[in-house]
């Protein structure tokens, strides 16, 4: 103990990557993945080929409101990609671009949602890329990267929301109903509870979309604002009902007042 407290040791700091890009060969699209997911039918599956992918993080664990899973967004679409692992926000954060090597992973419809996953049991879950092998599969690329939301309106995001699955959109005139504003965002895990859903709807209270909060959230005791405004999100579907994720509070900018 007295020798080794006595050795000074010197370490230089990590090499600063986040202007680097490995350039790997990119030979298909998310849209074109997400698609043939689509085209498979819920609950469906197929292992995937030696392709390369590429995305920006535009959804990771940091919150909790996503858990064990980054959403990766490109040109065109884009798609979830489950990893065995918490606090994957410390590798895989908003903005950093990352290659996804498919070869032995597998694509599903996971309930009306494309997804990239490890394995899928007999009873249809599924396990993420397990953390010793994330280097395998995922590459780190340039950080930061910033991916401009779409801006839709409710109306259109329910004419086609498929198209727009796990990609970023924001939604401008939108509120919370009267029943969920000035609500926990979710309901508190000792109430039972895993999940909420809050609606947003338009100003003409014409259509309406649900809003998933996990109850694991860091933003679960905050409350839903009362004031209309801007709502940035990524879209999601379960068993065919569209859902709306935040990546935390900040996405949601009601700062105007309620539409009459």
């Amino acid at each position: 103990m007295a020798i080794s407290s006595c050795v000074k040791q010197s370490f230089s700091n990590p090499p600063d990557t986040s202007t680097l890009d490995p350039n790997l060969t990119v030979n298909t699209t998310l849209q074109n993945l997400s698609q043939q997911a689509l085209n498979m039918g819920t609950g469906q599956y197929r292992v995937l080929g030696d392709t390369t992918i590429y995305g920006v993080v535009i959804a990771d664990d940091h919150s909790g409101n996503f858990y064990k899973q980054i959403v990766i967004q490109d040109s065109t679409a884009g798609i979830v990609v489950t990893i065995d692992k918490t606090t994957i926000y410390g590798d895989y954060p908003i903005g950093r671009k990352v290659y996804v090597k498919l070869k032995g992973l597998i694509l599903m419809n996971y309930k009306g949602l494309p997804e990239i996953t490890y394995s899928v049991s007999a009873t249809g879950s599924t396990t993420g890329i397990p953390s010793s092998l994330l280097n395998n599969y995922i590459v780190k690329a340039s950080y930061p990267n910033f991916v401009t939301p779409l801006d839709i309106s409710i109306s259109d995001l329910l004419g086609n929301a498929a198209s727009r699955y796990n990609t970023l959109v924001r939604l401008s005139g939108v509120e919370f109903d009267s029943l969920s504003d000035n609500m926990v965002y979710a309901q508190p895990t000792s109430t039972g509870s895993i999940s909420s859903s809050r609606t947003v709807t338009n100003c003409a209270h014409t259509a309406n979309l649900i809003m998933y909060n996990s109850s694991y959230a860091t933003f679960q005791p905050a409350i839903t604002p009362s004031g209309n405004g801007k709502l940035t999100c990524v879209v999601s579907n379960y068993n065919g009902s569209i859902q709306l994720l935040i990546r935390d509070t900040s996405d949601v900018r009601f700062t105007d007042p309620r539409c009459p």
